[in-house]
């Protein structure tokens, strides 16, 4: 699986930067026909590519070869990474995000890239069942020898039945008359597995109509 998906991967790559190159060098108008083609094959080229990664991800942790790089972490930097990271996303779908921590947080035990991950996955699953000029808020609180990390959205929610269930591989939230999101259905189960690997927990609170919390626990360094 590894070696498949790097050749994928770099197939991609190529098909990104060329389309890129191609509407640099034509210098095409977004809104023209041909400059909406090459935007659409840049944007589904990128939703494969991290669809691989999330293969990937996945069949490492299946088989414990994922390795942790664990040292203590600024969770402010983090989550200001992230927000950074995900902004024109979240602009391009007229959503809000916003990051509230108190003045002062203690360092966390983990794994810098793969707590990035798990910040990234949580903030794009709330994007993705919130509606446009809908809310998303990153916030932070220490709890004892832990620190519980929340990402809140105004989104559609999680019915009482499907909770337990969103966490399982494949398992796609049925929402708006049933219709189901786009993902791969492994985002919440990676970013579950990747928790669990740092010691921590994960679990959610949510409303139909107002919206879900997904909030997870890091030990403290």
């Amino acid at each position: 699986i590894s070696a498949t998906t790097h050749e994928l991967k770099t197939s991609l790559t190529a098909i990104i930067a060329s389309a890129e190159l191609l509407s640099n060098e034509l210098q095409l108008d977004r809104k023209s026909v041909p400059g909406r083609l090459i935007q659409s094959i840049s944007r589904n080229a990128h939703s494969i590519d991290e669809r691989l990664s999330r293969f990937s991800e996945m069949s490492k942790l299946l088989a414990g070869d994922l390795q942790l790089q664990l040292e203590p972490v600024e969770i402010v930097q983090v989550t200001h990474n992230v927000a950074t990271r995900f902004y024109p996303r979240i602009r391009s779908r007229n959503q809000s995000l916003t990051v509230e921590l108190p003045n002062s947080l203690p360092m966390v035990k983990a794994d810098r890239q793969y707590l990035e991950e798990i910040l990234l996955a949580l903030v794009a699953n709330a994007s993705e069942f919130t509606p446009e000029r809908g809310k998303i808020k990153i916030g932070a609180q220490q709890d004892g020898n832990s620190l519980v990390v929340q990402v809140s959205d105004t989104g559609v929610g999680i019915p009482t039945e499907e909770q337990e269930r969103v966490f399982q591989p494949y398992y796609q939230i049925k929402h708006n008359g049933g219709r189901k999101h786009t993902g791969s259905g492994l985002g919440l189960a990676i970013t579950k597995s990747l928790v669990e690997l740092h010691g921590g927990k994960i679990w959610l609170r949510s409303i139909v109509g107002q919206g879900s919390t997904f909030a997870f626990s890091l030990s403290i360094a």
